[in-house]
């Protein structure tokens, strides 16, 4: 009886004992439950085995212990998926030089999963930033270390980044390159845009893969979509390929392979490499670029139309690029409201062409002429009503626009004046305004300084009452300066009329000359120098042309007739009598050449009084 008493008396001692130890151990194996998870909540089940279940208060204390840190870990206060968040929010910040921020958080330490929505890196470097709707990170099993580096998933990246002065490529050349922590991404859908000068663009993207690792980093990019701003209008394309951007130790690279379509416009390929600093390039294939759609997105007085057809080299880096032209033009031709007279007949047309050269883009705002050469074997080079010509051309041009120079070589092989010689006061159309409409054309530009050589072949005068061909050589300038309205041509050289003819009123003759030009003097100045040799039935009438277009001296000799005898019989001469038409034609002839004291008076050398011409009888 005693010993019973004792018995169970001393029990309940050793069972406290046994109890604080389980109770520790269950707290200390729950806490687990931050990097396993609920599953940390096995054990308890232990306890329905009758042989442990003297084990249930570290059971009980294990199964209360993991729903508490559960609850934690749903509250958000996990040490483990705080200490990986915070080591993968410090390596993006790190690899991107920017701060990160995000609008949610939520992670799972078992399985080595962590989720950001609303995730945005600031990069101050560039003025921009990147952003992914929703991203998850594969940390590997348990957020142990990954051998083969982070796995990254995403919806939605946005870039935004101002490319000007460099920037952008000083950017991406200093990013983590070889011995960076190794990482897979792979994000679906979004846009990146760059911006900080006039050629701005945005490009939807279809799909990014990234890689990096202590071989480098390389960044793939599928592009459905671009639209580039280009002088204030924006060019939309449809793209298929993608480009790829990257570092594999030797420097910054950046690949394309590409297929771009306007809708309007046309199609082209890119394919290549640029490596700044070496020996790479791209080449832009043009299967058709149509011409007339691309111009009138930026011009509204003039309309361009043809094809072009080539290939333009790209080199350089992001910040000087250069485009190295090989094209072909088919069926150009250009049209100017003012130049042409509101008459789209006039239009400069060119059948085939060549267009050689270098263009660069610095700062992706400064375009910059090199050499760049139209070439043509057969274009019209006027297509005014007072003076047309066709021919051959080479026009070169070099400098930063819109401040050029150039030179200009062109052959007339043939053309025509077509301006009715008058000194009537009343008159407007005369020699002293023909000049070519390319004139007009050329004060479209900003700044232009031209040297021009033409080798006029054939241009016919049909400048009533002369007739005939020049020929000749001629070399001049023409310069227009930034603000004025008005450029200036000058020319130096001669042209020479060798089968003239002269049919004015009763006078019929030949008439040979040369009209020469001074390249310090506008060429309406250009000195005439010229005979003419006529009769009035015996009458021996000739003459000799002197002075310059704005005021021709005409000096009659060998008739040996007074002034206004001279005159009268120039205006009444005929082989056979007058008819009452021919009076009257006659005298709106005198009216219009000689003005209408001339014509009432019957005497054409009384167009002297108009102050246009000087006419004297030896």
């Amino acid at each position: 009886m005693t010993t019973e008493t004792t018995q169970s008396v001393s029990d309940p001692i050793p069972a406290r004992r046994r109890l604080g130890p389980q109770v520790s151990v269950g707290l200390a194996l729950s806490a687990g439950a931050f990097l396993f998870g609920a599953f940390m909540a096995l054990p308890a089940v232990l306890v329905v085995v009758p042989k442990f279940r003297r084990f249930w208060p570290l059971a009980l204390t294990l199964f209360l212990g993991v729903l508490g840190v559960r609850g934690m870990t749903l509250a958000g206060v996990n040490p483990v998926l705080a200490l990986a968040r915070d080591q993968a929010v410090s390596q993006l910040s790190e690899t991107l030089g920017g701060e990160v921020s995000y609008d949610d958080f939520y992670g799972e330490a078992t399985t080595g999963e962590m989720n950001f929505d609303g995730l945005r890196v600031e990069l101050p470097e560039i003025n921009g930033f990147v952003s992914i709707e929703s991203v998850d990170i594969q940390a590997g099993l348990f957020l142990f270390y990954r051998p083969e580096g982070y796995v990254i998933r995403g919806n939605v990246l946005r870039v935004k980044a101002d490319a000007s002065g460099g920037k952008l490529e000083k950017f991406l050349e200093g990013l983590e390159s070889p011995g960076g922590t190794p990482a897979e991404v792979a994000i679906e859908g979004g846009s990146v845009e760059v911006f900080g000068s006039p050629t701005t663009a945005t490009f939807d993207i279809g799909s990014l893969r990234a890689a990096s690792g202590p071989g480098g980093w390389a960044i793939n990019v599928g592009l459905k979509r671009a639209v580039v701003n280009i002088l204030d209008r924006p060019v939309e394309l449809a793209l298929q390929g993608g480009l790829s951007i990257g570092d594999d130790g030797s420097g910054f690279r950046v690949e394309a392979d590409l297929r771009a379509r306007d809708e309007e416009v046309g199609s082209g390929i890119l394919r290549g490499t640029l490596k700044p600093g070496a020996e790479s390039g791209m080449l832009c294939t043009l299967d058709e670029v149509q011409l007339n759609p691309l111009w009138a997105r930026w011009r509204k007085v003039d309309t361009y139309d043809g094809l072009l057809r080539g290939q333009v080299g790209i080199s350089g880096d992001l910040n000087h690029l250069v485009f190295d032209l090989r094209c072909r033009i088919e069926d150009y031709s250009y049209y100017h409201y003012t130049a042409m007279q509101l008459d789209p007949e006039h239009s400069f047309k060119l059948p085939l062409g060549e267009l050689a050269g270098r263009i660069e883009l610095t700062g992706g705002e400064t375009w910059t002429f090199r050499n760049l050469t139209l070439t043509a074997p057969e274009a019209t080079l006027a297509t005014g009503k007072k003076m047309n010509a066709m021919g051959s051309g080479e026009l070169t041009l070099n400098g930063v626009v819109p401040e050029l120079s150039g030179k200009l070589k062109a052959t007339v092989s043939q053309g025509e004046i077509n301006v009715p010689i008058s000194w009537n006061p009343l008159e407007k159309d005369s020699l002293s305004d023909v000049q070519p409409n390319i004139v007009l054309v050329a004060e479209q530009f900003g700044k232009i300084d031209l040297e021009w050589e033409v080798d006029v072949q054939k241009l016919a005068v049909n400048s009533h009452p002369l007739s005939g061909t020049l020929t000749g050589k001629l070399t001049g300038t023409f310069t227009k300066e930034t603000g004025k309205r008005v450029g200036k041509l000058r020319a130096g050289g001669e042209l020479e009329m060798k089968d003239g003819r002269v049919e004015c009123l009763g006078l019929d003759g030949d008439f040979a000359g040369r009209l020469i030009f001074n390249p310090n003097a506008p060429t309406y100045h250009a000195t005439l120098r010229g005979t003419l040799t006529a009769s009035l039935g015996e009458t021996p009438v000739n003459c000799e042309v002197n002075g310059d277009l704005m005021h021709p001296g005409l000096v009659f000799t060998g008739a040996g007739l007074s002034p206004p005898a001279l005159g009268r019989k120039i205006y009444r001469y005929s082989e056979t009598e007058l008819t009452p038409a021919e009076i009257v034609r006659r005298k709106e002839e005198c009216n219009r050449i000689f003005g209408w004291e001339a014509a009432a008076n019957e005497n054409p050398f009384l167009a002297k009084n108009s102050g246009k011409v000087s006419i004297k009888v030896q």
